[in-house]
């Protein structure tokens, strides 16, 4: 452990005063005592002068003993520092003086000095020890805890962190750590506590308050969670990172109006950020907003004009309006750029599919000019299978519209290839 101890120092001026007058005078007085007590009982003030003088004595050697073990403290020579604190202990092993001749830190010297020489276990005993005599120092408990901690025995650490912060409650560091071993031994709304606490009282740690965050959204606390990022953003309102991950809230939840205000708030600060142009885009389509969808793809478009995921996006959104010309056409585009795009072939064939589909309910009736158009579909899609990676989804598409194609029979009864329907003028 490698902490260094801070403690306070008596400067002592009792080097002048002699041990000699003292012991006369206690011989004498001794000796006078004795000689009056064959005569008479010995006076309470007399008694009283014994007691003060073999008092004095003891202070003596207690603040020389002492004395001495700080000079060695100071100096960094902790064996013979230990060999003069045990000395002062041997003196006054109930620590009556330890307020008078200022050595309440008498045991967390010691404990540093065991600390010194690489015994752990004696240093911990030392710490609670002392603690016997001093059950309020800050000092060793906060030592004992972080000795706990080290070692993993975190009921431990807790009794003791959490005593600090009694004795304590501005010393924000310690709330951190109580919040942690919290969370280590899995007791999230007490480390929620710990670190409620410490935010208050260090709330530009941004970090802390992630977790805080974190652990809100962990325990089903979404309310809380978004309250604390909303509070984070109105405390650093120019943090795009918090913009961002403020509007994903918003998306994750279904509010998407505000994820999009959210999200235009970050674009007017990075107007190039591809990944919040995708998410306003996706935002407007779930709201059935399309042309607003249309604009966003287009600012995409106007950064990366070859987007084929982009161009596609378009193709899906003017279908999804029924305006299956420029869907397509939007589709061909993406050929263009790569004639081999399974996405754009299926986007196509999706295009007839939807087209074919919405010919049939307006008309309440399946004919032969229909099949041709699933059968365009089809067709679609089967170029798509030759791409690797559409492969998959290209016979899956095709599987499911096998029972609408024309049959044999269809074939011989009409002599046409193309659908001829005004429904069908487009193609």
């Amino acid at each position: 452990m490698k902490k260094k101890l801070k403690l306070s120092r008596k400067t002592f001026s009792v080097w002048g005063i002699l041990l000699g007058p003292f012991l006369l005078y206690l011989i004498y007085t001794i000796g006078c005592t004795q000689s009056a007590g064959t005569k008479q009982a010995m006076s309470p003030e007399r008694k009283k002068a014994i007691e003060d003088s073999l008092q004095k004595v003891k202070e003596f050697e207690i603040t020389k003993n002492w004395s001495t073990a700080f000079e060695y403290y100071k100096n960094e020579n902790y064996t013979d520092a230990k060999r003069y604190i045990m000395k002062v202990i041997q003196l006054d092993p109930e620590m009556q003086l330890a307020d008078k001749i200022h050595y309440n830190d008498i045991y967390a010297r010691l404990s540093n000095c065991y600390v010194k020489a690489n015994m752990p276990d004696s240093a911990q005993s030392a710490l609670e020890q002392g603690l016997k005599y001093f059950p309020d120092n800050i000092y060793l408990h906060e030592s004992l805890g972080f000795m706990f901690r080290k070692r993993n025995q975190f009921d431990g650490a807790i009794k003791h962190y959490k005593k600090v912060s009694e004795l304590q409650t501005d010393k924000s560091e310690i709330y951190k750590i109580l919040g942690d071993l919290y969370r280590r031994t899995q007791q999230i709304d007490l480390a929620i506590e710990q670190y409620e606490n410490y935010t208050k009282l260090e709330p530009n740690d941004r970090d802390a308050k992630d977790t805080l965050t974190g652990m809100y959204s962990a325990t089903g606390r979404s309310e809380d969670a978004l309250a604390s990022k909303e509070k984070m953003l109105e405390e650093n309102p120019e943090d795009a990172g918090l913009m961002y991950e403020l509007a994903t809230v918003y998306f994750d939840e279904g509010n998407y109006p505000k994820a999009i205000v959210m999200f235009n708030r970050l674009l007017q600060k990075e107007p190039k950020n591809t990944d919040a142009l995708n998410n306003v885009v996706e935002a407007h389509l779930n709201t059935e907003n399309y042309s607003s969808a249309l604009n966003v793809l287009q600012k995409i478009l106007n950064l990366d004009k070859n987007n084929i995921n982009v161009i596609i996006k378009m193709s899906d959104v003017y279908r999804t309006q029924i305006r299956y010309t420029t869907a397509r056409n939007w589709a061909r585009r993406a050929l263009k750029i790569d004639r081999n795009s399974g996405l754009a072939f299926i986007s196509i064939g999706k295009t007839y599919q939807e087209a074919a589909k919405t010919c049939v309910d307006k008309k309440g009736s399946f004919k032969y000019d229909d099949r041709l158009v699933y059968q365009k579909a089809y067709n679609e899609f089967k170029k798509a299978s030759r791409d690797p990676f559409m492969k998959g989804q290209a016979e899956r598409h095709m599987k499911g519209i096998e029972g609408n194609l024309p049959t044999a029979e269809d074939k011989f009864m009409n002599t046409y290839t193309e659908p001829k329907e005004a429904c069908y003028k487009w193609i």
